[in-house]
């Protein structure tokens, strides 16, 4: 019946009950606040009522204000400035907002972003050749730079300045003009979790302070900021929860004339914008630009300020994003053919490989593979005679450790505790498989791949009043660092017959103890839909679960998001 590993966490009673007592909110409330380190009135209000009072000062990196200085100057002896971004959400659009915000101080501005699949990622040779045609005497990266050492060094030597605002970790650093990343030693800004486009962010903000300027001249970039900040699933926490919530106000208030573009395709009211519209809108379509070979595409949406222009170019996007589709569809399609017999050889990892796959893509089926079969998997595709992977991987196990254990058989690998990348010879592919595959296996036992899901506290049914549902709709937005709360109810009582859905989704009725009854939705749960035709109502249930407030046709209701379920044993 389970299918994922549930913990129950279980913070301090007392921290519980005290908070409690001290926010006025239920037992439940209190304990999923505590689990997240939350443990005071000042501690909640701070998380629930995120301001922008609570923002840093820029000039906490170290290195701002000979940023700033350096960037007036470039401005007011009219100097070409150059943007250097990355081609993914985070890099685009704050490419985009210091393009915006440069070009309103009258500073002559052009951006430069490299093609995925010819120049890879970071400064390359034909983006600095871009710069000195251009006559540049000043580059700024978003969301790339830190590692660039020879890159930067190459544009010192032809005298340009490089101002690198990163967010990633490097061991040496570029000898750049400035740099702004709070990840680096040494950095002074307390808040390490910033995404590129957040940093870049913080050198608008420096730069309107210092020229003296009201707040709303960076403020109104916010919903850039938020867009890049919930698709590079950085931490939702401190300032990036203040950027998200004020973003996503600023785009239901009064959307530029880009997303009002995209959200006529979208189908999506201004006013009921939310996190989801980003995560599963958004960002998959300035992705497609990227991953189809046409960034450049998405930087005129996010740059258009014309209703025609918006509109021309979301309909690229959207053309760009349907093609990204069926080449995803039909490469997944074939790699779950492929996993049976994969499998059958090796049992802790998937890897599977195809010259033919579109290098764009290989995440996403990476991704939706890893969701249904839980193991660690890598995708592959050729490239000038080389194989190009993307690799996911669960929970429990840090991916980019695992290539280190199988360099010996990679040409070069990059990326995170989650992702990752990498490059390979094609007669190393065998080896690669059996390595990737033994690792897997020593770092990830077979009691450790099923997927847990962190249990905040047992809720009754009858508990779920409108005060609760108001205070949990406050915990929002979600993210890593802040996940959805979750909650085991005490045991119910399934009220008539279940529904299937799409053939994937289940929906049934439950009651508690009381009179409290409740619709469940599971979605692409069938199993739950067998599990409940077969045995009905005799049993009592147990569900994890997300309580929500719905509306559909004028009608407001309480729908119970179901993540999984269980017979109980009471009962």
């Amino acid at each position: 019946m389970k299918r994922y590993r549930w913990t129950r966490l279980d913070p301090e009673p007392t921290l519980v009950q005290g908070l409690a007592e001290s926010i006025n909110v239920s037992m439940p409330i209190a304990a999923a606040l505590c689990n997240r380190g939350i443990s005071s009135f000042e501690e909640a209000r701070q998380f629930f009522r995120p301001s922008l009072d609570d923002v840093l000062s820029p000039f906490l990196f170290n290195q701002m204000k000979l940023a700033v200085t350096r960037v007036l100057k470039a401005v007011s002896g009219g100097e070409p400035i150059m943007i250097y971004g990355d081609y993914d959400v985070d890099g685009t659009t704050g490419t985009a907002m210091l393009s915006l915000f440069l070009s309103e101080m009258g500073a002559r501005v052009c951006h430069y972003i490299n093609d995925r699949f010819s120049e890879g990622y970071g400064l390359s040779e034909a983006g600095l050749d871009y710069a000195v045609e251009q006559g540049v005497r000043l580059v700024i990266t978003v969301d790339c730079g830190i590692r660039a050492l020879d890159e930067v060094q190459a544009c010192a030597d032809r005298g340009i300045d490089v101002i690198v605002c990163d967010h990633h970790e490097a061991e040496e650093l570029p000898a750049a003009h400035a740099i702004l990343d709070p990840k680096v030693e040494g950095c002074s800004y307390p808040f390490r979790e910033l995404c590129g486009c957040g940093v870049a962010l913080k050198l608008v903000q420096a730069i309107v302070e210092t020229q003296g300027w009201p707040r709303s001249r960076w403020v109104q970039y916010l919903d850039l900021v938020a867009i890049a900040t919930a698709a590079d699933l950085v931490s939702l926490t401190d300032e990036n929860r203040v950027y998200l919530r004020e973003g996503l106000e600023l785009m239901r208030r009064s959307p530029r004339e880009s997303l009002k573009a995209m959200l006529a395709f979208m189908k999506v009211k201004p006013v009921e914008f939310d996190l989801m519209n980003i995560t599963f809108g958004i960002a998959p379509r300035i992705n497609a630009a990227g991953r189809m070979g046409s960034v450049e595409v998405a930087m005129r949406w996010l740059l258009a300020r014309e209703p025609d222009e918006a509109h021309r170019c979301a309909t690229a996007l959207e053309e760009l994003n349907a093609s990204r589709r069926e080449i995803d569809a039909e490469i997944t399609t074939k790699a779950e053919t492929m996993v049976a017999g994969h499998c059958a050889s090796y049992c802790s990892s998937i890897v599977l490989y195809d010259e033919a796959w579109h290098l764009g893509v290989l995440g996403i089926v990476a991704s939706k593979l890893l969701d249904k079969h839980l193991l660690p998997t890598a995708v592959m595709g050729g490239a000038n005679g080389l194989i190009k992977g993307s690799v996911r991987s669960v929970d429990n196990l840090n991916i980019h450790e695992v290539l280190q254990h199988c360099r010996e058989h990679l040409e070069q690998f990059g990326g995170h505790h989650q992702a990752a990348g990498f490059t390979l010879r094609p007669d190393r592919l065998a080896a690669f498989r059996e390595r990737f595959d033994e690792v897997c296996r020593e770092m990830l036992p077979v009691e450790k791949r099923q997927k847990e899901l962190l249990i905040d506290a047992e809720l009754s049914l009858d508990d779920i009043t409108p005060n609760f549902l108001n205070v949990l709709e406050q915990f929002s937005p979600f993210g890593f660092a802040n996940r959805e709360p979750l909650f085991v109810t005490a045991p119910c009582r399934l009220v008539g017959k279940p529904k299937l859905l799409k053939e994937r989704h289940v929906k049934f009725m439950v009651q508690g103890e009381r009179s409290s009854r409740f619709e469940v939705i599971g979605f692409d749960r069938p199993d739950i839909y067998k599990d409940l035709e077969r045995i009905g109502n005799v049993a009592p249930l147990q569900l994890v679960c997300i309580p929500e407030k719905k509306q559909w046709n004028g009608r407001e209701y309480v729908q119970l998001r179901l993540k999984d379920m269980a017979f109980s044993e009471h009962g």
